[in-house]
């Protein structure tokens, strides 16, 4: 019964302000010569009015032309947003429309006319109505007063004629901030019956959700939420007694300065209210930070109103303001926030919070006297749907605890029917995870076992490094400065081809370092293709021909069948000048050096390289860790030549990278073979760039 009877009293409010087509006044004339239907209507007196400022008029005034020249002014609206010379907060004017009728209308019309601050008199063709207390030219003379004011009008001509009086002296801003409205007598009463009925039943419907609120909290007061919005309900209830109709004259006789405390003090209850209310609905530490500055702000706020006049204290309404549309724009982004999570509550809370803005900023356009804001107070009917719709969600909280406790106790039925049954389960799941810790720990210590020895890998190579890039740059240095001295000036040649060959094993040894570098950082390029190795096998014959000649050491080089195989150029480049290297490096002098390419096509085995000396050789176990990243070994040549270590593992990581392999065949004394097995196309697929150690 009680959400119907709500239902009911939103429709007859939102008939109430709906938009409708209403004649606007024009230079003080509402025109309504063309109304519909004339037996039935009624229409607000918006518009621009003609106001005299300063001048107390009456009727005959205007019959003998004893006034100045009029301004317009926006109607609703504070007389203060004027463009009038001189014109003040504080004072009084008179304002004045004239209504044209449809010819020859003759029925009993009705006046609405809201309440002014802060007092009014009005006369209608000449007669005096009435007024809300006293209008005078000073302080003194006026008594303020908030009582509005329905009359009947018979009409006498087509024409009617309404001139207010008014004057402000006890109020922030003077004027209307309410529209006024005129039609036919039956329908002003029934509307303004409907007004005040809607305004009862929602302060009932309001005080009766805050006084449930309250209970819920009583029985759960964990249930913070329950007491705030108990509070903000009960706030928003008595909205009704102290503004539109100021339903508190119908039970005391208050004076004016109370009434206007009173509601400022219940706005600052609403918005403390509605600040703590969206601190635990959606729960951060800069809401809970607010909800606490609001509450100190507003404490001495209100002992202020207490103790001051109302001129003094309406001016709070520009804190008060800004405050509301805060919590109303928090609780809308919070809403907004969960929505997208897709939490329907959150979804539906998101639409009723517009709906709550859209009726705080109309109150608050209303309230500040903001022309065109004429469909009066509609907060607390909004507010109404929003308790609805918490109602709900209250009774499916308690739907949801109730099914879950059952869950709950079935839950521990079962536990208690099956404990052992769970322990032993339980015992098992902790010796599962027990081993994968002691699995997690092995493969722990093992990387790091694996961090450690490449660490020291590193530094052994930057160790090598930093003697082998001296050796070469100090002779080259060396050499130039020979170069000098006019002594040494026949042997230039000679000296040129040392340099030449110091500044080979120099770029060498970079180009194996920045290579090692960009596979530690997984970040060689590989860019295959089909390749002729036998131009590459030449190029880097010529390069180390004069290392050969020097060693008087003698290269063959024998190719059976094609010699085009699919791989990297520049990568095969480096193996092959790598291994080159090797091979002169341990072929003693006189010794021999044999290249040998073959394509194995008809095999299927792709083309195989192999590069063999007559060198030192090397034992069958330093075969087996020659390719392996765990330690560096750098033996020197047969002369004494030095090296990084690094070049046979790079061969064979670059070897991998281009599909292929890599294998070695030695006897100590005998020589060394280096064989490798290129595909002849494109055939597998290629691995990840390595990581090279």
């Amino acid at each position: 019964m009680q959400v119907f009877l709500m239902l009911l009293i939103l429709l007859a409010k939102l008939n109430l302000f709906q938009l409708s087509d209403d004649p606007v006044a024009h230079r003080g004339i509402a025109d309504l010569r063309e109304i519909r239907n004339n037996d039935h209507f009624i229409v607000r007196l918006n518009g621009e009015w003609e106001f005299y400022w300063k001048e107390m008029l009456h009727p005959h005034d205007v019959e003998h032309g004893a006034h100045r020249k009029s301004f317009y002014g926006k109607v609703p609206s504070y007389w203060s947003g004027y463009s009038i010379p001189g014109i003040e907060n504080e004072g009084y004017g008179t304002y004045r429309l004239r209504v044209l009728l449809p010819p020859g209308y003759r029925n009993a019309l009705a006046v609405d006319l809201p309440v002014f601050d802060s007092s009014f008199d009005i006369y209608i063709n000449g007669k005096y109505l009435g007024g809300n207390g006293v209008p005078g030219r000073s302080e003194e003379e006026t008594t303020p007063e908030y009582l509005g004011l329905f009359a009947r009008v018979m009409p006498e001509s087509d024409t009617i004629d309404i001139m207010i009086n008014v004057a402000n002296y006890h109020h922030r801003k003077g004027g209307f901030w309410l529209p006024a409205r005129l039609g036919t007598f039956a329908e002003v009463q029934k509307k303004m019956a409907n007004s005040w009925a809607a305004e009862w039943g929602v302060f009932s419907i309001l005080a009766g959700f805050s006084l449930f609120f309250l209970v819920f909290f009583i029985l759960a007061p964990r249930e913070k939420t329950m007491l705030f919005f108990s509070i903000l309900c009960m706030g928003l209830a008595l909205r009704p007694f102290f503004t539109a109709h100021y339903l508190i004259n119908n039970l005391f006789n208050l004076p004016w300065q109370w009434i206007i405390r009173l509601e400022y003090l219940d706005l600052f209850i609403i918005t403390v209210s509605a600040w703590w209310f969206a601190r635990h609905i959606y729960p951060s530490k800069s809401a809970r930070a607010t909800a606490w500055v609001m509450t100190l702000i507003f404490i001495p706020a209100g002992i202020f109103v207490l103790f001051s006049e109302a001129k003094l204290f309406s001016y709070l309404v520009f804190l008060l303001y800004p405050a509301l549309l805060t919590v109303m724009l928090y609780l809308l982004v919070s809403g907004f926030s969960n929505a997208r999570k897709k939490k329907s509550e959150d979804t539906v809370y998101t639409l009723a919070f517009v709906l709550i803005i859209a009726g705080g900023i109309n109150d608050i356009m209303v309230s500040l006297g903001i022309a065109g804001s004429s469909s009066g107070y509609i907060m607390s009917y909004l507010l109404v749907v929003f308790m609805f719709l918490q109602a709900i969600f209250l009774l499916y909280k308690w739907i949801n605890a109730f099914r879950e406790k059952e869950k709950l106790q079935r839950k521990m039925e079962y536990m208690n029917n099956n404990l052992e049954e769970l322990v032993k389960q339980r015992t098992g799941e902790l010796q599962r995870r027990n081993e994968e810790i002691e699995e997690q720990n092995k493969m722990i210590a093992t990387q790091n076992k694996e961090l450690s020895d490449t660490i020291q890998l590193k530094n052994r190579m930057f160790s090598v490094i930093a003697h082998d890039l001296r050796s070469p740059v100090v002779n080259i240095l060396y050499m130039l400065n020979l170069l000098k001295e006019k002594e040494y000036k026949e042997k230039y040649d000679m000296f040129a081809n040392s340099s030449i060959n110091y500044a080979q094993r120099v770029i060498g040894l970079l180009e194996n370092m920045l290579v090692w570098g960009r596979g530690q950082e997984e970040k060689i390029k590989y860019s295959p293709g089909n390749h002729d190795l036998a131009d590459i096998i030449l190029t880097n014959l010529s390069i180390f021909k004069e290392s050969a000649d020097k060693k008087e050491i003698s290269v063959g080089f024998t190719q059976v069948g094609s010699s085009i195989a699919y791989c990297d150029k520049d990568l095969l480049d480096i193996i092959i000048r790598n291994l080159f290297s090797n091979a002169v490096k341990y072929t003693p002098r006189k010794g021999r050096i044999s290249i040998f390419l073959k394509d194995r096509k008809n095999t299927g085995e792709g083309i195989m390289l192999k590069i063999c000396d007559n060198g030192v050789g090397m034992t069958e176990e330093k075969q087996k860790r020659i390719f392996s990243s765990e330690e560096i070994e750098s033996s020197p040549g047969t002369e004494n030549e030095k090296g990084t270590g690094i070049g046979l593992k790079l061969c064979n990581e670059l070897v991998r990278l281009n599909n292929g392999q890599i294998t070695v065949e030695s006897k100590v004394n005998e020589g060394t073979c280096f064989i490798i097995t290129l595909p002849l196309n494109y055939s597998v697929v290629s691995p990840a760039s390595p990581s090279l150690s």
